[in-house]
């Protein structure tokens, strides 16, 4: 996978993160606390989807994170080792 690629799929993993947490915080703000569930759904399996919700955005939020500073390590390192080759006779 080429260099672009790599990084459309990390932006996108940190809008999924986004928005997979925010809308866990969202449902068990609301459904919880402001509005009864209607019908048979128990707040349970409310709470449950929310939580769920919650923690897909926290761990795909953190992966986007190091993959990130792995990058940036990544082109540090690669600049090290070209001014290593250009500084070596």
């Amino acid at each position: 996978m080429d260099q672009k690629k790599k990084i459309e799929l990390t932006r996108l993993q940190g809008i999924i993160a986004v928005a997979s947490f925010s809308s866990g915080v969202i449902i068990a703000s609301v459904c919880l606390f402001f509005i009864p569930p209607l019908g048979e759904i128990a707040s349970s399996a409310v709470s449950i989807v929310s939580e769920l919700l919650v923690l897909c955005g926290a761990i795909l939020g953190v992966k986007a994170s190091y993959d990130v500073k792995f990058r940036k390590f990544e082109a540090e390192l690669n600049q090290v080792i070209e001014n290593d080759n250009r500084n070596t006779p």
